[in-house]
Formats: C-alpha cells, structure tokens, sequence
C-alpha cells in the first residue's frame, strides 16, 4: 500500500490544467484552511498531513472506493484529492488510464504537482471546487474519500449531486458515519448512512451503500447504467 503522495516511481507527473486560484465560497475554504494547512506544514506528505489518523485508514477507504469498479484505461477523476495518494493507490493496481485530481485548497494542488508518481498514466491536478462546474470535470468514475468533514449537511449533498453530473460511469464517495457513537472531538459531520442513500436515490436507482469496512464509516456507489459485474 502507498506510504504517502510522491514517493513512488520516477516519472514528474503532467503539469497540466489552470492555475491556483482557490474556489470562491470563502466560508468553505477557511474551514479547509483551519484543518488542512497546520497538518500541512507539520506533515508535509502523507495520511496525516491530509487528516487521515494513519495508512492503514486511508488505504481501506481506497480499497472501498476502487471496489466500483474501475477499469484500467477510465478516466478517474478524485475529488478533494488532497495529495493524490489515491493515484499512487491505482499505480500500484495497474491502472493505465487517466488521473484528474482536484482540490479546493491551492496548497494541496502545488504539492501534489511537484510530487512523483509511477510511470503508465497520465496525471493532472487543478484548484478546483467540484459544485462550481461539474460539467467541465467528466470522467468514467468519479471518487471522492472523506471529504464532506467541513461541510454543512446542505453543502454535502450539494456535492454529491456535482459528483454525480460529473461521471460517465457511476461515482464512489465515503463519509463519516451518524452511526458511530464515539464522542466527535473534531466537529466533522457525520451523514446518516439512510438519510443520505435516500438523497442519492433521487439522483439514481442505481445505488449501493457499504457500512462493513469501518463502524465509523460507510461508502456509496452511483450507477448510470447497471454495473459491470465481469
């Protein structure tokens, strides 16, 4: 499993896309600065410098997220993708396709494009806010891991829709889950599992809700079409 962003293979990725302008919603980005940047600077690279508690954490909720079924030549494009730690995940799963990273925060995507990833893809990174226009993000399958956690309940399902209208395929998602009990130090929101399946359904019939992998934690998968089950 990937130990952080940039420390596998020998290729620089692709610097392409725009520039570093962060997304406009202000109150949004602050949240993200008050828990990202100070865990960016102490960290630097990896889980933790993304607010994940460890490795073993983010790679499960990867193994989730690529169980939708990603084929090795889609165009994959990860939403809140931090680091790109999840495009070192589909390197080392001989993925061949196309990488689109995108993040709110300018700090994340400046990293990320000086990182270095494992030849036989290609890999983007742009600053960028799902919600403003997911129609210029289309991608096969569209990810997103954890990234609802300074949002308004409101403003989550504002995503998953955005998430929805930017995939060809089907999307994947995780959140932090209501059913988990534990006292919630940080604030982060936690979705209901039901209530927020019940929003996908007006988005799609084609759904599949896990909560198996984690009790704190549960994933969705969104289906155009029936999935590909070969």
């Amino acid at each position: 499993m990937p130990q952080a962003a940039g420390q596998h293979g020998d290729r620089e990725l692709f610097r392409r896309g725009g520039g570093l302008t962060a997304p406009a919603d202000s109150g949004y980005r602050r949240r993200l600065e008050a828990l990202y940047l100070p865990r960016l600077d102490r960290h630097r690279i990896g889980p933790e410098a993304q607010a994940w508690p460890n490795i073993f954490e983010q790679s499960v909720r990867f193994i989730a997220l690529a169980d939708i079924g990603i084929k090795p030549d889609d165009t994959v494009l990860d939403a809140g993708c931090g680091l790109g730690d999840f495009a070192t995940y589909l390197g080392e799963h001989d993925f061949q396709g196309r990488y689109i990273g995108i993040d709110a925060l300018p700090q994340m995507v400046e990293r990320a494009r000086r990182a270095r990833f494992a030849d036989g893809f290609d890999i983007s990174f742009d600053c960028a806010d799902i919600r403003d226009a997911p129609e210029r993000w289309q991608a096969d399958i569209v990810v997103a891991s954890g990234i609802f956690v300074e949002m308004t309940e409101e403003e989550a399902r504002e995503t998953i829709a955005a998430l929805f209208r930017a995939c060809r395929r089907g999307v994947a998602f995780t959140s932090l889950s209501s059913w988990d009990r534990s006292e919630n130090e940080e604030g982060f929101l936690r979705l209901d599992p039901l209530r927020t399946l019940d929003f996908c359904r007006t988005l799609s019939p084609r759904l599949l809700l896990r909560h198996e992998y984690f009790y704190s934690d549960f994933a969705i998968y969104m289906y155009r079409d029936l999935p590909d089950v070969n």
